[in-house]
């Protein structure tokens, strides 16, 4: 699974940040997530074979030491 926190919505995709060093930004349709993810919420994401979005689940903020 992979971790991203809702960013922000911009127009018509909802901006997620991967919750890595690296911090990427990816951008999906905001159709798929607007109905229950707010921004700040954090993401644990399935994608299939081909990229689409399979799994979405709100997960608890960690706590950073």
């Amino acid at each position: 699974m992979n971790h991203y926190r809702l960013d922000r919505y911009e127009g018509a995709y909802a901006i997620l940040v991967e919750e890595s060093e690296h911090n990427n930004e990816l951008s999906v349709l905001k159709e798929r997530l607007i109905a229950f993810v707010k921004p700040g919420d954090c993401l644990e994401i399935q994608f299939d074979t081909i990229g689409n979005l399979k799994h979405v689940a709100i997960i608890p903020k960690m706590e950073k030491a």
